[in-house]
C-alpha cells in the first residue's frame, strides 16, 4: 500500500513539476518576444522549427 501511495505522489508532483516548467516558459516567452512566439505541447508544429524553411514559405503563398 505504501509504495502505491508513493508511486501516486511522485506522479503528482511529476506533473506538477511539468506544468511549473510550462508556466516559467510562457514567462520567458512573454519577457523576451525576440525569441519567437510561444509553442505549446502536441500542437501543430509544422514549418515552426523545420530545417527547410524557404520550403514552407513556399507552400504557403
Amino acid at each position: 500500500m505504501f509504495q502505491m501511495l508513493t508511486a501516486v505522489v511522485v506522479l503528482m508532483l511529476t506533473m506538477a513539476g511539468w506544468l511549473g516548467v510550462q508556466q516559467l516558459y510562457r514567462n520567458f516567452e512573454k519577457n523576451n518576444p525576440e525569441c519567437g512566439p510561444f509553442r505549446e505541447d502536441g500542437g501543430n508544429t509544422a514549418c515552426k522549427c523545420c530545417a527547410n524553411r524557404h520550403l514552407c514559405q513556399v507552400n504557403r503563398a
